[in-house]
C-alpha cells in the first residue's frame, strides 16, 4: 500500500485538479471526495456505517436510528443525493461522503474521525477501505447482505483479490440462504454468517401515510367522493427509468384511445434525468409536477387548462413516493422492464397494491418470489404484455383486490428483520464499546 501511494499520488493530484476546474458537478463536498473536512465529533469513538446512495440510505434508515441509540454513529455514503439525504433524515449524526476508494485517502479518514469499526450495507466491498480498516486493526462487517446473480459472477472472477477482505470479516448478516452460500462460497467464514432477513421489509409505517404529503389529494384531483364512485385506474410507475417512461406514457395513451380512463404518476428513480425526460414529451401532454405548490396549474406546471383531461403527474420530490403508493391502483415497480434489477415493491405490498414487473429482476429476486408466490404480481416481458396484464386489472376490479389483499398479506408475514439484525449485531458492538454495555 505504502508503495502504491508513492508511486499513484504524483499522477492523481494532477487528475484531481482538472476534475475540480473542469467539472462542476464534482465540486460539492469535493474535499470530502479525499477524505478531507471536518465533522463536529463529540465522541471518543464511532461506528461508521457505510451506505451506497440515496435507494440505501432509505433503506438503512430504521437501523441508523436503532444503532444511534446503542452507539455513537457516523454515516457515510458514495453520493451527494445519498448525503443529503442521510443529513434530512439523520440531523443529529454525522455525515461525510466516503472518500474515493484510492490508496492513501482512508486511514487519515478514520483517524481523523475516530472511527473503532465499520459496518457496510448490503455489499460495499472496497478494496482501500478495506486494506486500510485492516492495517488500523478496525473490524468490520455487512449488514443486510445481498448478493445478485451478476455480482456473485463478478465477485467469483475476482475470489482471489477480494478473499483475504471477505474472510476478514467479523460478522456478516444476509437477506437468505441463498445469500449466505454465496457469501460462504466466496469465503466469508461460516460462523460468522447470520440469516436475519431483509430490512426492506421494515418500513416506517407513519412515512408512508398519504396524510403526512401536504396537498396530495388535490394534486393528484380525482379524490374523494369522486375517487368513491370510481374514476380513472390510477397507475403508478415506482421509481422508473427513461425505458420504462416511454412504455408507460404508450400503454396509457392506448387505453385512452379504447376508452378506458386512466391516469399515470410517474416517480423517476433518478431526478437528474427528468430535464431530458420532459424534452422528449410531445408539447400536447400535459404535465402536473409535484414540486410546482403541489403541481397546481398556476404553480408553472405545463399546459394545464383546468384540472380535466389527459395529466401525466411526476412525482419529482424526494421522500413521498410511499405516500402517493398509497393512493395509486396498482403499482409498476421500476428497474425491470430495463437491465437494472429492480427497485423496492414494498410499499406497493404494505398499501395493499397490486404489482406489475418486467423480468430483470435480480436485485429484489428474494423478495419477488414471495409477491409471484403469493399471486400478488404479474409478470411482463415487454411494452405490449403490460398492456395486456393492465387491460386485465382494469377490466377485472375483484382480482385487482384480491392481488393487492395478498401482497398485503406478505408484507405483514415479513415482519421482524430489524429485530433479528440488532440481536447479530449486539456482541459485534459490544466488543467495539465495551463502555456502553
Amino acid at each position: 500500500m505504502k508503495i502504491l501511494n508513492i508511486l499513484l499520488w504524483p499522477f492523481l493530484l494532477p487528475i484531481f485538479l482538472f476534475v475540480y476546474l473542469f467539472w462542476p458537478k464534482a465540486r460539492p463536498y469535493f474535499s470530502e471526495r479525499l477524505g478531507l473536512g471536518g465533522v463536529r465529533l463529540i465522541e471518543r469513538g464511532y461506528l461508521l456505517f457505510h451506505v451506497a446512495s440515496l435507494g440505501e440510505a432509505r433503506a438503512a434508515s430504521r437501523l441508523i436510528e436503532a444503532l444511534s441509540q446503542r452507539v455513537p454513529l457516523l454515516l457515510s455514503t458514495m453520493t451527494v443525493t445519498g448525503r443529503e439525504a442521510l443529513e434530512k433524515a439523520h440531523p443529529n449524526i454525522p455525515v461525510s461522503l466516503a472518500p474515493i476508494d484510492l490508496p492513501g485517502l482512508w486511514t487519515p479518514f478514520f483517524r481523523s474521525r475516530r472511527i473503532r469499526g465499520i459496518l457496510l450495507f448490503e455489499t460495499e466491498i472496497w478494496p482501500s477501505m478495506l486494506t486500510s480498516a485492516k492495517d488500523l486493526g478496525l473490524s468490520y462487517g455487512i449488514v443486510n447482505g445481498r448478493l445478485s446473480s451478476r455480482s456473485y459472477g463478478r465477485y467469483k472472477r475476482l475470489r482471489f483479490f477480494i478473499r483475504p477482505f471477505l474472510r476478514g470479516m467479523s460478522l456478516v448478516t444476509v437477506q437468505s440462504k441463498r445469500d449466505e452460500e454465496r457469501f460462504k462460497g466466496l469465503g466469508v467464514l461460516g460462523d460468522r454468517l447470520k440469516i436475519t432477513g431483509n430490512l426492506k421489509w421494515d418500513v416506517e409505517v407513519a412515512a408512508l401515510s398519504p396524510d403526512r404529503a401536504k396537498g396530495i389529494f388535490d394534486w393528484l384531483g380525482e379524490g374523494g367522493e369522486k375517487r368513491a364512485n370510481g374514476g380513472p385506474l390510477r397507475l403508478l410507475g415506482s421509481s422508473v427509468h427513461p425505458g420504462e417512461v416511454r412504455e408507460l406514457l404508450r400503454v396509457s395513451r392506448a387505453f385512452r384511445e379504447k376508452g378506458r380512463p386512466i391516469s399515470l404518476i410517474l416517480a423517476p428513480r433518478h431526478l437528474d434525468v427528468l430535464p431530458g425526460l420532459l424534452s422528449d414529451l410531445p408539447p400536447s401532454v400535459k404535465i402536473s409536477l409535484r414540486s410546482r405548490e403541489g403541481g397546481l396549474p398556476d404553480a408553472g406546471s405545463r399546459n394545464l387548462p383546468g384540472r380535466s383531461g389527459d395529466i401525466l403527474y411526476i412525482l419529482d420530490t424526494y421522500g413521498e413516493l410511499g405516500a402517493v403508493t398509497g393512493l395509486a391502483d396498482c403499482v409498476f415497480v421500476g428497474g425491470t422492464l430495463v437491465p437494472v434489477g429492480g427497485h423496492s415493491p414494498v410499499e406497493a405490498a404494505f398499501h395493499g397494491k397490486p404489482v406489475l414487473w418486467g423480468p430483470y429482476r435480480d436485485h429484489i429476486a428474494d423478495i419477488a418470489e414471495g409477491f409471484m408466490e403469493a399471486g400478488a404480481a404479474i409478470e411482463v416481458e415487454n411494452g405490449r404484455d403490460l398492456e395486456t396484464a393492465l387491460t386485465l386489472l382494469w377490466d377485472d376490479r375483484d382480482r385487482r383486490e384480491d392481488m393487492g389483499a395478498r401482497a398485503r398479506r406478505l408484507f405483514e408475514s415479513n415482519g421482524g428483520p430489524l429485530e433479528r439484525t440488532l440481536d447479530a449485531l449486539s456482541p459485534f458492538l459490544e466488543t467495539l464499546f465495551p463502555e456502553r454495555v
